[in-house]
């Protein structure tokens, strides 16, 4: 099941109630819709990248089928700005930095794939945005399965299935590599990706080695899960590793627009 939203905003048609929100330090502050001329579209994506012909061992013995996540929510966070400006700033319209532009999910997709995967197409208002924060919360949805889990990972370990489970609910914030570089909004489109890098999690040097998995009960398949008493294969710790690994391999890169 692949759950890709899209949405779509004109100036005068953005909802307070529902997935776009600008949410102030002030409560009484109402902050202006910006007119149709101060505003840009962006395109949010994500993707997995996994190389599986990277030399090592770890490779060799690893493959990686599927990697489901399930996001509660997407906050776009706008740059600091000068408190010297900050009239002209509202003046033209614009959202400051106490603003947040807040995506309600959930967003529930497998990332493995050739191309980024669009979560949400939408018009902004112009300004700089120096960071994404997206919200890891486990899957409602009875029918899918990664219900009650928040990220979800097969493949194979020296040609044994293996899924990996984690139920973690974080916030995850992400800029870009080079501190100096932000997403600038200036009536054009913008194409930004949130990339999980799995090669780097369990096909290179200084990952996490997988061959390491148990099949403790012996059923043909290695679960890896953070289930307290009920992991009955006995990776429990593996699955904490995992779960951190990924955490520090996402990273926010430009699209192709």
């Amino acid at each position: 099941m692949n759950l890709v939203k899209k949405f779509k905003f004109g100036a005068y048609a953005l909802s307070f109630a529902t997935i776009f929100a600008a949410c102030s330090d002030d409560d009484d502050a109402v902050t202006p819709n910006p007119p149709n001329n101060n505003q840009g579209e962006m395109t949010i994506a994500a993707k997995a990248s996994y190389n599986p012909d990277t030399s090592g061992k770890l490779a060799e013995t690893t493959t990686v089928n599927s990697f489901w996540v399930n996001f509660k929510e997407i906050e776009l966070e706008l740059q600091e700005i000068d408190d010297d400006n900050d009239d002209d700033w509202d003046d033209n319209g614009f959202y400051d930095s106490d603003d947040d532009i807040d995506l309600q999910g959930p967003f529930e997709v497998d990332l493995l794939s050739d191309t980024p995967i669009e979560l949400v197409n939408l018009e902004v208002p112009n300004g700089v945005y120096e960071e994404i924060e997206f919200e890891f919360e486990k899957s409602t949805d009875q029918d899918s399965d990664l219900f009650n889990q928040s990220i979800r990972m097969t493949g194979e370990v020296d040609g044994t299935p293996f899924v990996f489970w984690h139920d973690f609910e974080e916030e995850i914030e992400i800029d870009f590599e080079d501190s100096s570089q932000n997403i600038t909004i200036n009536n054009d489109q913008n194409t930004v990706v949130i990339n999980f890098d799995l090669t780097g999690i369990v096909g290179a040097a200084g990952s996490v080695d997988l061959s390491t998995a148990l099949d403790g009960n012996n059923d043909g398949v290695i679960v890896i899960s953070p289930e307290e008493g009920e992991d009955t294969d006995g990776n429990q710790l593996l699955a904490g590793a995992l779960k951190e690994a990924i955490k520090a391999q996402i990273e926010l890169m430009e699209g192709d627009d």
